[in-house]
C-alpha cells in the first residue's frame, strides 16, 4: 500500500515537472519567435533615432549658406555618418565575437574594477586613460607569456615572446618604481644680498622642556593617554561639524559632542613670559597621524623663545570610511578652543604653562587645510557668531598677530564667500611641484588680507620652485597622494625634505621674529628673498610683499576700461603692442583667482617701441607721493609661452615735471624669473586632466628706489613725477602680467 502512495507521489510530481518544462520550452520559442521578428526592427528603430536627432539640428544650424544646404549637410551627416560608424562597429562586434569568452570577460572585469578603484580613490580626475592604461598592460604582459606556456618553451616563437614581454615587463616596473624625469627649464640666477641679521634657522639659546595634554584617554597614543602630562577638557564641534560616521566613532572612541583636545608641546625652559605659537595640520589618512610631523618647527621655535604647540586634530582627517562636511570650519574652531584651554592652565598654579605665556603675542600657523584654518580661525575670532550657524556663539577675541599657511587650501566655507581679513601679519610658503594642491589657491588669501594702515603689519608670500606638499611635515614626506597611484608622480625634480624643512625654518623663524618680537631686522628677508638665500637651498624662489608702507594707485579691479587706474587723475595708454588687455591672472586649472591686472605682449618683427605708460594729469599727493627716499614698487609675471623660452627684460623710464627723464633696466635691480614648466607625473598623458595648465604664473614684486633713477640722471625730481614708462626694448619678444602699480614709502 506504501508503495503504491509513493509510486503515485512521485508521478504527480513528475507531471509537474514536465508541464513545468513545457512551459519553459514554449516560453522560450516565443522568446525567440518574438526577438527573431523584433531584432531587425529595433536595430533600425535605434538608428532612425540616431539619424533624427542629426538631421534636426540641421534646422537650427546655421553654417551662413543658406537654411536648405544646412538641412542637406546634415542629412548627410545624419544618413552617411551613422551607417558609416554602424559598419565599423559591426566588423568589431565580428572581431569580438570570435575572442575565447574567458578572455572577454577577464578585460571586462579587468577595466571595470580598475575604473571602479580608480574613482572610489579619486587618484586621477580623468580616470579612463589610466584604467585603459592599466588593464591594457596586463593583456599585453600576460599575453607575452601566456603563448611560451601554451606552447612550450622549445619553439622559437615561445623563445621571442618570453623574451619580449621579460623586456617589456622590466620596462614598465622600472618606469614604475624610477624618480621621474627633471623638468628642464631657464632659470635666473640671482644675486645674493648681505643678510642684516642672523640666520633664524640656527637654533636659539634656550634649553627646551616638552610635554603633552591631552585627554588621557586616547585609544592609539600613549603622550594623549596614560602618558599625558595635562589632562584635558573635551569640546563639542557638532555645530560645525557633520557626518561623524559610527566607523570613525568605533575607531576614535569618542563622536563630535567631546572632541579631545591634544597637543605636543615644546617650551622655553627659562623665566618669564613668551609668545605663543600653534601649528595645526591638514588632511591626511586620520590612521596615519600628522601632528608629529612638526616638531622640527617645535624644537627651533622653542629654542629661540616661542612656546610652540602642535595640535592633534587627526580625528578630522580622511579615512577609508569617508571623510567629514565642514571640517576646515571645525579645525579653524579647534584651534581657538586650544587656546581657551591653554589660557585656563596658565592660570593654574602647578602646570607647566602658568604664568608662561604672553597672550599679547599669539601665532596661529597651518599646513594645507590647516593652513585655511589658521587664517579661518582668526576671522572667527574677531566675530561674536558662527557665519554658517548662528544659533552657535563665539567668544574669544584673542591677540592674534600674526597668521602663517604653509601650502593652504582656499575653499569657500565661509557663507559661501572668500575669507577676508584686515590687519593680521600672514606669511604663505608653497611649491611649485605640490602634486596636491597643484594651484597657488593660497595666493587668493594673501590678497584678501587687507592692510589699512591702523596697524604696522606685513604680509609676504614665498614661492618654492621643486618643493611639494608633503615635505613641510616629516611624516607625509614626498607622497602627495596615496600608495600606489603615487608611483606615477614625477619626484625626480623635487629638493629633499631636509632642504624644503630648511626653508620653512627660515621663513617661519624670521617671520616670527619680525612680528611677534618686532625684529624689524629681518623684514628685509620677507620683502626680498635674495636677503635669505645665504641661508636656502639652491632653487628658484618668487616673492610678494607689502606693508602699510605701500600704496597702490593701479590694482586693474575697478572697470573694465584699460585707460583708467584705481585712483583718478592717472591714464593708462600702450603703444606698439601685439595685446594690451586687461583680465585675470590665470590657474593652472580652471578656477577663479579674483586677481586681476594687465596684459602686455610685444614682439620686435612687429613694432621695436611697444610701451605701457602711466601719465599722471594731476600731481600726486600723500601717501601717493613720490620722494627721494621711496621706490616704485608693482607686481609682474613672465607669462610667455613654455615654448618659446624667453628670458624677459624691460626698461622702466620715469619722467618729472621739469622735463628729465631717467631710465632704469629691470634686471639691473632683480631679474624676472622665466616662466616655470611643471610636469607632476611621469608622463604628460595625464597631466593636462589632473593638473591642468603646463606653468602656472606666479607674480614677483619689484621695488625700484628713486635714488636709482636719480644716480642715472640727478636733475630728474621724483617730487614732480609726471609719467612712468615700461618700455620693452630689451627683449626680442615677451608677455607679461602687470599688476599693483604703486608707491612704496
Amino acid at each position: 500500500m506504501e508503495q503504491q502512495h509513493d509510486f503515485e507521489r512521485r508521478s504527480t510530481v513528475h507531471n509537474k515537472r514536465n508541464k513545468i518544462g513545457v512551459f519553459l520550452s514554449k516560453l522560450k520559442v516565443h522568446i525567440n519567435t518574438f526577438i527573431s521578428r523584433t531584432w531587425k526592427g529595433a536595430s533600425y528603430g535605434a538608428l532612425f533615432m540616431t539619424m533624427f536627432l542629426i538631421f534636426s539640428i540641421g534646422f537650427d544650424f546655421h553654417t551662413g549658406l543658406g537654411k536648405g544646404i544646412d538641412i542637406l549637410i546634415f542629412s548627410l551627416l545624419s544618413v552617411l555618418g551613422t551607417f558609416a560608424t554602424f559598419f565599423i562597429v559591426r566588423l568589431i562586434m565580428r572581431f569580438i565575437i570570435k575572442l575565447p569568452v574567458f578572455f572577454i570577460s577577464a578585460a571586462i572585469v579587468s577595466v571595470g574594477v580598475i575604473i571602479y578603484t580608480l574613482d572610489q580613490f579619486k587618484a586621477f580626475e580623468n580616470i579612463l586613460p589610466l584604467a585603459y592604461f592599466l588593464a591594457g598592460a596586463g593583456l599585453l604582459i600576460g599575453g607575452l607569456f601566456g603563448y611560451p606556456l601554451v606552447h612550450g618553451f622549445k619553439r622559437p616563437s615561445s623563445i621571442f615572446m618570453l623574451a619580449l614581454g621579460t623586456l617589456i615587463t622590466g620596462m614598465f616596473f622600472y618606469w614604475l618604481f624610477t624618480p621621474g624625469i627633471v623638468e628642464e627649464r631657464l632659470d635666473v640666477q640671482q644675486e645674493s644680498f648681505s643678510p642684516v641679521s642672523e640666520n633664524p634657522s640656527l637654533t636659539g639659546p634656550y634649553n627646551i622642556k616638552t610635554f603633552t595634554y591631552g585627554s588621557g584617554t586616547d585609544k592609539h597614543r600613549d603622550v594623549f593617554r596614560e602618558n599625558v602630562d595635562i589632562e584635558t577638557s573635551s569640546v563639542n564641534g557638532s555645530a560645525l561639524i557633520g557626518e561623524w560616521s559610527s566607523i570613525r566613532e568605533w575607531f576614535w572612541g569618542f563622536s563630535d559632542t567631546n572632541l579631545p583636545l591634544n597637543g605636543r608641546v615644546w617650551m622655553p625652559d627659562d623665566k618669564g613670559k613668551f609668545p605663543l605659537v600653534l601649528i595645526v595640520h591638514g588632511n591626511h589618512k586620520m590612521e596615519e597621524f600628522s601632528d608629529e610631523g612638526y616638531s622640527y618647527l617645535g624644537e627651533l621655535l622653542a629654542s629661540r623663545g616661542f612656546i610652540t604647540v602642535s595640535v592633534d586634530e587627526n580625528f578630522l582627517n580622511s579615512s577609508w570610511s569617508g571623510g567629514l562636511g565642514g571640517d576646515i570650519n571645525g579645525r579653524a574652531w579647534l584651534l581657538l578652543e586650544h587656546l581657551k584651554e591653554i589660557e585656563k592652565l596658565s592660570e593654574e598654579e602647578g602646570t607647566p604653562f602658568y604664568k608662561k605665556v604672553d597672550f599679547e603675542r599669539i601665532a596661529l600657523t597651518g599646513h594645507s587645510r590647516g593652513g585655511q584654518a589658521a587664517i579661518l580661525a582668526a576671522k572667527f575670532n574677531r566675530l561674536d557668531r558662527y557665519p554658517n550657524n548662528a544659533y552657535k556663539s563665539f567668544d574669544y577675541q584673542y591677540n592674534i598677530q600674526s597668521v602663517i599657511a604653509i601650502a593652504p587650501t582656499d575653499y569657500h566655507t565661509l557663507a559661501d564667500r572668500k575669507i577676508e581679513l584686515n590687519d593680521v601679519n600672514y606669511l604663505i610658503l608653497h611649491g611649485s611641484y605640490d602634486s596636491d594642491l597643484s594651484e597657488f589657491e593660497g595666493d587668493r588669501q594673501f590678497n584678501g588680507i587687507e592692510l589699512t594702515g591702523s596697524e604696522d603689519v606685513i604680509k609676504s608670500a614665498l614661492y618654492i620652485d621643486r618643493a611639494n606638499h608633503g615635505q613641510f611635515n616629516t611624516t607625509w614626506g614626498d607622497n602627495d597622494t596615496y600608495f600606489p597611484f603615487t608611483l606615477l608622480l614625477n619626484k625626480q625634480p623635487l629638493i629633499s625634505g631636509e632642504e624644503q624643512r630648511q626653508i620653512a625654518k627660515t621663513y617661519v623663524s624670521g617671520f616670527l621674529e619680525a612680528t611677534l618680537n618686532n625684529d624689524n631686522s629681518y623684514r628685509p628677508m620677507l620683502e626680498d628673498y635674495r636677503y635669505a638665500l645665504d641661508w636656502l637651498p639652491s632653487t628658484t624662489y618668487i616673492s610678494k610683499y607689502e606693508d602699510t608702507s605701500y600704496h597702490i594707485f593701479s590694482t586693474f579691479e575697478e572697470d573694465v576700461d584699460v585707460n583708467t587706474a584705481s585712483t583718478p587723475y592717472i591714464e593708462l595708454q600702450g603703444n606698439g603692442l601685439l595685446q594690451w588687455y586687461e583680465g585675470e591672472l590665470d590657474y593652472r586649472r580652471n578656477k577663479v583667482r579674483d586677481n586681476h591686472g594687465v596684459y602686455l605682449k610685444w614682439n620686435h618683427d612687429y613694432s621695436r617701441n611697444g610701451s605701457y605708460k602711466l601719465s599722471f594729469t594731476k600731481a600726486l599727493e600723500d601717501p601717493y607721493a613720490f620722494k627721494k627716499d621711496s621706490s616704485l614698487t608693482f607686481a609682474a609675471a613672465n607669462v610667455s609661452e613654455v615654448e618659446e623660452e624667453v628670458f624677459v627684460d624691460f626698461t622702466i623710464t620715469a619722467t618729472s615735471e621739469n622735463g628729465e627723464s631717467a631710465s632704469v633696466k629691470l634686471s639691473d635691480v632683480m631679474s624676472m624669473h622665466p616662466v616655470l614648466p611643471i610636469q607632476h607625473t611621469k608622463t604628460k598623458f595625464y597631466e593636462e586632466a589632473r593638473f591642468g595648465a603646463l606653468t602656472e604664473p606666479v607674480l614677483q614684486t619689484f621695488n625700484i628706489p628713486m635714488s636709482t633713477f636719480i644716480e642715472q640722471n640727478n636733475t630728474f625730481e621724483p617730487d614732480t613725477l609726471t609719467s612712468i614708462t615700461f618700455q620693452f626694448d630689451q627683449s626680442e619678444r615677451g608677455k607679461i602680467f602687470l599688476d599693483h602699480i604703486g608707491v612704496n614709502r
